[in-house]
């Protein structure tokens, strides 16, 4: 492969759109594996298990851009982040081989999209005391309910490539009463953790598809989400919690009516 056949536009595009992917997932704690698998599959053509494995991939750069930011802000609860690791590691594993044997079924693409929404409803109609206080106390552990909540919603994310954490803050706000952007900042650090897992498992699953235009489009990807890495995590904390938690719940609307569509 030449230098004029990896410096065109269709390459170098990449980029911006990188950096735009990475600073809007990060920025309100989505996984850019939603955005990034339909780009892959609809406009590079590749076939859905390629397109999740070079997702994966991707996100191992931008979510741990993400994370390396977070660790200088101290915005990450290490005890619930490593409690819930394990589980939500498990879940990844199943929802990878699941991906195998049944690639691209639209009904659970749409269950998951209605799961999103009603996700966002639930967080906006979550009623709060008005005396409420968050709980800044670092070293809190997730009850077992989380822990088994959170394997199953790590298979969703083994399967089709996203953030699990996209719908476990709902949870880790409202109910462990954990700030928006200690919640986004914990869960950008899962987020990193398990895309390497899910690259290694995909990599080791499809690891022939691998070729030099895949590595074409993980290096400039990679320059992207590396700089949309820090940018996401700068605008984060310039924003409320308040105002940071309505954003979150338009982004999980949005997700939900895109899933939903995608899936018809």
């Amino acid at each position: 492969m030449d230098i004029a056949s990896i410096f065109v536009p269709e390459n170098i595009v990449l980029v911006p759109i990188g950096i735009g992917i990475a600073t809007f997932a990060t920025f309100i704690g989505i996984g850019g594996g939603l955005l990034w698998a339909p780009y892959l599959v609809v406009i590079r053509r590749l076939d859905p298990q390629t397109a999740v494995m070079v997702s994966f991939l991707i996100q191992i750069a931008g979510m741990g851009s993400a994370t390396v930011s977070n660790i200088r802000r101290k915005s990450i609860y290490w005890r619930l982040a490593f409690t819930l690791l394990p589980t939500i590691g498990i879940g990844i594993l199943a929802g990878a081989l699941l991906n195998r044997l049944v690639p691209g079924s639209r009904w659970i693409e749409m269950g998951l999209g209605v799961l999103s929404i009603v996700m966002s409803l639930f967080f906006t109609f979550y009623t709060e005391p008005y005396d409420v206080r968050m709980e800044l106390d670092r070293s809190i552990a997730p009850p077992v309910w989380l822990r088994a909540l959170s394997a199953v919603f790590g298979t969703i994310s083994g399967f089709f490539s996203i953030g699990v954490s996209d719908l476990l803050i709902p949870f880790i706000r409202n109910k462990l009463r954990v700030p928006m952007h200690y919640a986004i900042g914990t869960k950008l650090f899962l987020n990193f953790a398990l895309a390497c897992l899910g690259g290694a498992v995909y990599a080791t699953l499809y690891w022939d598809r691998l070729s030099s235009s895949m590595l074409t489009i993980l290096v400039f990807s990679w320059i992207g989400v590396l700089i949309g890495g820090q940018l996401g995590p700068f605008l984060s904390e310039k924003i409320g919690d308040e105002k940071l938690k309505e954003i979150f719940i338009f982004a999980l609307l949005l997700i939900g009516v895109h899933l939903i569509y995608q899936a018809l």
